[in-house]
C-alpha cells in the first residue's frame, strides 16, 4: 500500500513539473516572439546588418521593427505564433518533466537533489535533447511561416505542413535537425548550468536544487539568475542556430526574392563555409542582439514562470 502510494505521489510531482512547462513555455512564447521574428529575418540576411549598407534591407532593430509594421502589419511581429506556441508549450512539457527525472535519478535521495553544476549540465543536455526530438516538426513550420512576407506562399501553420508533405517529404519536418539538436542539448546544459551556478551566487533557492517547498524564493534575484543565464548560454550556441535557420529554408529560397540575396548551400559544413567565405566570421553572429534580449527574457520568464506555476500547482492539490 505505501509503495502503491509512493508511486502515486511521483506521478503526481511528475504532472505538475510537465504542466508548469508547458504554462511556463506557452506564455513565454506569447511575450518573447516579436525578439523570434526579428531574429529569424536577421539570420536570413546575407546582406551585413548595417545602418551604412544601402543593400541591405534589415539594418537595426528599430528600423526593421519600423519596416515589418509598414510593409506587413503590426501582426506580422506575432507571425508564427500557432507553431510556435506548439514549438514552446511541447518542449517546456518534455524539457522540464526529463530534467527532474534525470535530476532525481542521479541523486542520492529523493528529497535532497543533486546540486552540482556538472550534474545540471547533463541534465539539461538529456532533457534539451529530448525536448527537441520531440518539437522540432514545430521548428520548422514556424520557420517557414516567419520567412516568408504576408500571404506570400503559406496561409498558415496547416498550409506549410500539407505543402512541406507534399512537396519535401517527411525529411522535411526534420531539416537542420543535426545542428539543432548540438545547439540545443549545448545551450539547455549551458542553461542549467549557470542558472544553478547564478542562483547560488545569488543565494536564491529554487525547485531544481531544493525542496518544492522551500518559501524563500526571491522572484527577483530567480528572474536576474534566469536573464543571465539566458545569455550566457545563447552566446556560446549562436553560431548553431544561424546555420540551423539557413539549412532549414534551403528549398524554400526561391520564395524569398524581396529580401535580398539567396543563401544556397549543401549541408552543414558546407552552410558554415559558404557563410564565413561570403559574410565573414562575424556572419555566424548575425542578428546576435535581439536573439540575446530574447534569450534573456525568454529564459527569465520561462523558469521563473516555471518556478511559480509549480509552486501554484503543488499548493492547489496540496489543499485539494
Amino acid at each position: 500500500m505505501s509503495l502503491n502510494n509512493s508511486n502515486t505521489e511521483k506521478d503526481k510531482t511528475w504532472l505538475l513539473h510537465s504542466t508548469a512547462g508547458a504554462c511556463s513555455g506557452a506564455f513565454t512564447r506569447l511575450a518573447c516572439q516579436p525578439f523570434d521574428v526579428l531574429k529569424i529575418r536577421f539570420q536570413l540576411q546575407v546582406e551585413p546588418l548595417s545602418t551604412n549598407s544601402n543593400n541591405s534591407k534589415y539594418k537595426s532593430i528599430h528600423q526593421s521593427i519600423s519596416l515589418i509594421y509598414k510593409e506587413e502589419g503590426f501582426k506580422a511581429l506575432w507571425k508564427g505564433l500557432l507553431p510556435g506556441q506548439f514549438l514552446s508549450t511541447t518542449y517546456g512539457l518534455t524539457q522540464f518533466l526529463v530534467f527532474q527525472k534525470t535530476l532525481a535519478l542521479l541523486s542520492t535521495t529523493e528529497k535532497e537533489l543533486n546540486q552540482t553544476s556538472s550534474v545540471h549540465f547533463l541534465c539539461g543536455v538529456t532533457s534539451a535533447s529530448a525536448a527537441t526530438l520531440m518539437s522540432y516538426p514545430f521548428d520548422v513550420v514556424r520557420t517557414r511561416l516567419v520567412a516568408q512576407k504576408s500571404n506570400q506562399v503559406y496561409a498558415n501553420m496547416r498550409s506549410v505542413a500539407i505543402s512541406m508533405f507534399r512537396m519535401e517529404g517527411v525529411s522535411a519536418y526534420y531539416r537542420g535537425f543535426f545542428p539543432t539538436i548540438m545547439q540545443n542539448a549545448l545551450q539547455g546544459g549551458f542553461l542549467f548550468m549557470f542558472y544553478n551556478t547564478f542562483s547560488k551566487l545569488s543565494s536564491t533557492n529554487t525547485s531544481t536544487n531544493t525542496p518544492v517547498h522551500d518559501d524563500r524564493i526571491n522572484t527577483v534575484k530567480q528572474f536576474s539568475s534566469g536573464f543571465l543565464a539566458g545569455v550566457s548560454a545563447k552566446t556560446i550556441v549562436y553560431p548553431l542556430d544561424v546555420i540551423k535557420k539557413r539549412l532549414q529554408l534551403q528549398d524554400f529560397v526561391h520564395s524569398r526574392e524581396d529580401f535580398g540575396k539567396k543563401f544556397m548551400c549543401n549541408g552543414l559544413l558546407d552552410c558554415i563555409y559558404v557563410t564565413i567565405k561570403e559574410e565573414s566570421f562575424n556572419g555566424l553572429f548575425k542578428g546576435l542582439s535581439p536573439s540575446l534580449i530574447k534569450a534573456g527574457f525568454t529564459t527569465a520568464l520561462h523558469l521563473t514562470l516555471y518556478e511559480q506555476t509549480l509552486k501554484l500547482l503543488q499548493s492547489l492539490v496540496n489543499n485539494f
